[in-house]
C-alpha cells in the first residue's frame, strides 16, 4: 500500500494466490504521550498538531475539545468561537481529502505518461506534457518526481479519462492552496494553526476576513 500519510507496515501471507493471514502494524513510536507529561495542558493544542502535517487541525481541535471538558467550559463556547473552529476544521478537511485522493492515492491508478502525447489545449495538461518532455529529453526520470518512481501497475483507465485525472491532479493543487488560505485566515497559519484554544478561538471574524 503506497503513498499513505503515516507509518504502517502491512504483512500478508499468500499461499496459492489466496491470502491466508494479514497484519497491519504501526511501527514508529513517536512518544507524544510521554513528552506531554508535566506540561501546561493548554500546550496540548499546539503539540499534538505536530502528529501530522496533512491533518494537524484535527489533532489540535480534538485537544481543544478535551480541554473544554477538562476546564468545564464545553457548554460555554461562544457561537463565533464554535463557528470559526468549524470553518478552520472544515477548510483543513477539504485540503486533507484532496491531498489523500489526488496527491497520495491517485498516482497508483493514473498513468501520467498518457499525457506525453496530449494534443489538446488544456493549459494544465500542456504544462504536464512539457514537464514529461523535459525529463525524457534529459534522460533523467528522477526529474519526473512526484510522478516517479512508481509501481508499473495495472493502469486500466482509458487515455481520455487518465488525462482528465491528471488535469484534476493539477487543479487539486490549486484547490488545496485555497483551502489552506481559508484556514490560515482564521487560524493564523497552516499547517499548525495557532488560533484554536481551550474555550474557543483567539481570532475574530471581520468583513475583510469573510470577504
Amino acid at each position: 500500500i503506497t503513498r499513505i500519510e503515516g507509518h504502517l507496515k502491512i504483512e500478508a501471507t499468500v499461499d496459492g494466490g489466496e491470502v491466508k493471514d494479514a497484519k497491519c502494524v504501526g511501527t514508529l513510536f513517536r512518544g507524544f504521550e510521554i513528552f506531554m507529561e508535566d506540561r501546561d495542558p493548554r500546550d496540548a493544542v499546539h503539540i499534538t498538531q505536530r502528529i501530522c502535517g496533512v491533518c494537524p487541525t484535527s489533532h489540535g481541535t480534538t485537544a481543544a475539545l478535551n480541554l473544554d471538558s477538562a476546564f468545564g467550559v464545553a457548554d460555554k463556547i461562544p457561537n463565533n468561537g464554535r463557528i470559526l473552529r468549524n470553518l478552520i476544521q472544515g477548510a483543513n478537511y477539504i485540503a486533507s481529502h484532496i491531498v489523500h485522493f489526488y496527491h497520495l492515492a491517485a498516482l497508483d491508478y493514473v498513468d501520467v505518461t498518457e499525457v506525453a502525447d496530449y494534443d489538446g489545449t488544456d493549459p494544465e495538461l500542456l504544462k504536464v506534457k512539457d514537464f514529461i518532455a523535459r525529463a525524457l529529453a534529459a534522460g533523467d526520470m528522477s526529474m519526473l518526481a512526484p510522478f516517479y518512481p512508481r509501481y508499473e501497475g495495472d493502469y486500466r483507465l482509458p487515455k481520455k479519462v487518465a488525462q482528465a485525472a491528471v488535469a484534476h491532479y493539477v487543479e487539486g493543487l490549486n484547490m488545496r492552496r485555497l483551502a489552506h488560505e481559508m484556514s490560515a485566515i482564521y487560524s493564523g497559519r497552516l499547517p499548525h494553526s495557532v488560533a484554536v484554544v481551550a474555550g474557543g478561538v483567539t481570532s475574530h471574524p471581520s468583513i475583510d476576513s469573510i470577504s
